[in-house]
């Protein structure tokens, strides 16, 4: 299947705190466009709910794409000790936003701060932090969910399908679920077999989430993200799942 255009546009565009840092002293144009492509989803989805138009959303995400490949300016802003990433993202995008609503002349004018930058009331500061979390939690769950079918594929074992079949259905027993991924995989499974699957999917995908929130908090890629600032940030973002605890402690252990 082709891609749309706003895919194609969603294609060039990423974000992780270990590509940013070498993009400010190397300045490549590839590590640039690696910095384009690792969370542009939760950046398109942002700007598409407090647009609510395609089209403009994508002019938007098109202008940023530009603004983070060109300008040197925005990556020198990006500072380890003024917060995470997705917070700086967060400012950035919200700010193109009101930019995009003034330019069509809607609303008031809003109030500036110290540096001559658009400042949102409250509630909707807010409520914009609220959308940009929805963004970001949803973003980190499906590169989570694509690791954990690479490993599926590579190991043959049906982690993510047990996984998705059982949350369809949560009171669904074992017998039936073996025989829903037996006719699903066209392959043999027991109950006892299906249940050491989910046991084994469910602490995969913990580590997997684990390791995907510390990538998004590293400040540097020789940063060591200590598991507290894992787990706040699993709060958060509404992800501190009961698998995740152990797999906090399984990543505790790795760092000893």
């Amino acid at each position: 299947m082709s891609e749309t255009p706003i895919e194609a546009r969603l294609s060039t565009i990423a974000s992780r705190w270990s590509l940013i840092q070498p993009a400010k002293d190397k300045s490549p144009d590839q590590t640039r466009q690696e910095l384009l492509v690792y969370y542009h989803q939760a950046v398109y989805q942002y700007l598409l709910r407090k647009l609510r138009d395609p089209h403009a959303a994508g002019e938007l995400f098109s202008n940023f794409a530009v603004r983070l490949l060109e300008e040197e300016a925005l990556l020198r802003n990006v500072d380890p000790s003024r917060g995470r990433f997705r917070d700086f993202l967060k400012v950035v995008l919200s700010r193109m936003v009101i930019d995009h609503y003034r330019k069509l002349g809607r609303g008031q004018p809003l109030p500036l701060d110290a540096e001559g930058i658009p400042e949102p009331a409250a509630s909707e500061e807010e409520r914009t932090d609220a959308e940009f979390v929805a963004c970001w939690r949803q973003e980190v769950l499906s590169h989570t969910w694509k690791a954990l079918e690479t490993a599926e594929v590579r190991t043959g074992q049906p982690y993510a399908a047990a996984i998705r079949l059982k949350e369809s259905d949560p009171d669904i027993r074992s017998q039936q679920l073996a025989e829903q991924l037996s006719k699903q995989r066209g392959k043999a499974f027991t109950a006892a077999g299906v249940r050491q699957i989910l046991h084994r999917g469910r602490d995969l995908f913990g580590d997997l989430l684990v390791a995907e929130v510390a990538r998004t908090l590293q400040s540097s890629a020789q940063d060591v993200v200590t598991p507290k600032r894992i787990e706040e940030e699993l709060i958060e973002l509404g992800l501190l799942f009961s698998y995740c605890k152990d797999a906090l402690q399984r990543y505790q252990e790795r760092l000893a």
